[in-house]
């Protein structure tokens, strides 16, 4: 992989849902690292959610192999969230990870 490649800086966070004192639950998002990757938009789409318009946009993001990393976990870059949708890992060899991700919808 060519390092001019990854030229955006991407937050990883996990969730970690937890409960408060009346029993309901609280999302909450740790940053896990910090790292550096590509974003490559695939497709874009406005869906009416709740009789409101939204926009949600399909990325493909890459970077090195960050072990753990799974689908529960988002992306943030520039103040937009990026939900993982499949974690790719290519050829099986723990050096590059390939993210289908979806931007847009997602709870803060």
């Amino acid at each position: 992989m060519r390092a001019g490649r990854l030229r955006h800086r991407l937050v990883l966070q996990s969730k970690t849902t937890t409960r408060d004192s009346y029993g309901a639950a609280l999302v909450t998002w740790t940053t896990e690292a910090t790292v550096w990757g590509s974003i490559e938009p695939l497709s874009g789409r406005e869906l009416s959610v709740q009789s409101q318009q939204q926009a949600e946009a399909s990325v493909r993001i890459v970077l090195r192999y960050y072990s753990g990393l799974d689908e529960t976990w988002r992306i943030s870059h520039g103040g937009k969230y990026y939900d993982i949708v499949n974690v790719i890992n290519q050829d099986l060899r723990n050096h590059t990870l390939t993210l289908l991700c979806r931007q847009g919808i997602s709870e803060e």
